[in-house]
């Protein structure tokens, strides 16, 4: 729900960057290899899934490409404001990354899913990759070279996209890196795509505590992750807000110093995925 508040946000880089909205769907379950060749045998042809058509905004640099991109996904009460997704697809395009922001909720009609009376989640994992799908489709796209980053439930739809042996092994395409912004760490973090954790010290909503718990019990298997820990920051520090508020009983502070940090260590984390 803390997003709802982050509409009145203003982020700290302050030109907007222009947005193509787009559509595209999510992704679905592949046939298995045995479903193939049974309905070969038969002379079948399966059917395409069910899909949900999603919406998002793309931010894309100038010039022909081919660009890397990110997947950005929003937190449990939906899309970020439109002036703060301008604002962030000015950031990432002025690195010479295109930015696709993913909109899970409005076209399901879903308002937000903060609480468990809000109802079950959505599958945002399949959300993801069908928007990684959509992004190695465009011509101006490096297919190769496409990360997912997301914010509070979407960090967690963030780690669960690169979990190792998960999903990904689903799709021939996967994501080069993973980026999460507080998440709530729950397994023991064993991811096939490099994965940087940033959250704070004193987030009472998602906990570092449970970050370095899961981290203390990473084999060593997969990809490498790093977790920062900001000591002074909470949940949604890096958007700023008038004053200190709290939302479903968690505090919900701006700390400026936090997220100058952790934006650095989001570029350094992409330029070593992308190789620029």
């Amino acid at each position: 729900m803390h997003h709802i508040l982050l509409w009145l946000a203003m982020a700290l880089v302050a030109t907007p960057a222009a947005a193509e909205s787009v559509h595209f769907p999510s992704a679905t379950t592949p046939p298995s290899p045995l479903q193939q060749r049974l309905a070969h045998e038969r002379g079948q042809v399966i059917e395409p899934q069910p899909s949900v058509k999603l919406a998002g905004e793309l931010y894309r640099p100038p010039g022909d490409g081919p660009f890397p991109a990110v997947v950005m996904l929003h937190g449990c009460d939906g899309r970020l404001r439109r002036a703060v997704e301008d604002t962030e697809g000015a950031r990432f395009t002025a690195l010479g990354y295109a930015l696709l922001t993913v909109d899970s909720f409005g076209p399901r009609g879903v308002k937000e899913r903060c609480r468990v009376e809000d109802g079950p989640p959505v599958d945002r994992v399949m959300d993801a990759y069908g928007a990684l799908l959509y992004l190695a489709s465009l011509p101006f796209i490096d297919a190769d070279r496409i990360a997912v980053l997301g914010y509070s439930q979407g960090a967690m739809v963030a780690l669960s996209a690169v979990e190792l042996h998960g999903v990904g092994t689903l799709f021939d395409r996967h994501f080069r890196a993973a980026i999460a912004y507080y998440p709530y760490c729950t397994n023991a973090l064993a991811v096939s795509a490099p994965t940087v954790i940033l959250i704070g010290e004193r987030d009472d909503w998602t906990p570092a505590h449970a970050c370095r718990r899961d981290m203390a019990r990473r084999s060593g298997e997969g990809a490498p992750v790093r977790l920062i820990v900001y000591p002074d920051a909470y949940h949604a520090f890096n958007f700023q807000f008038a004053k200190p508020i709290t939302v479903l009983g968690h505090h919900i502070e701006s700390n400026e110093a936090a997220t100058r940090a952790a934006w650095a260590e989001t570029v350094a984390a992409l330029r070593a995925a992308f190789g620029r």
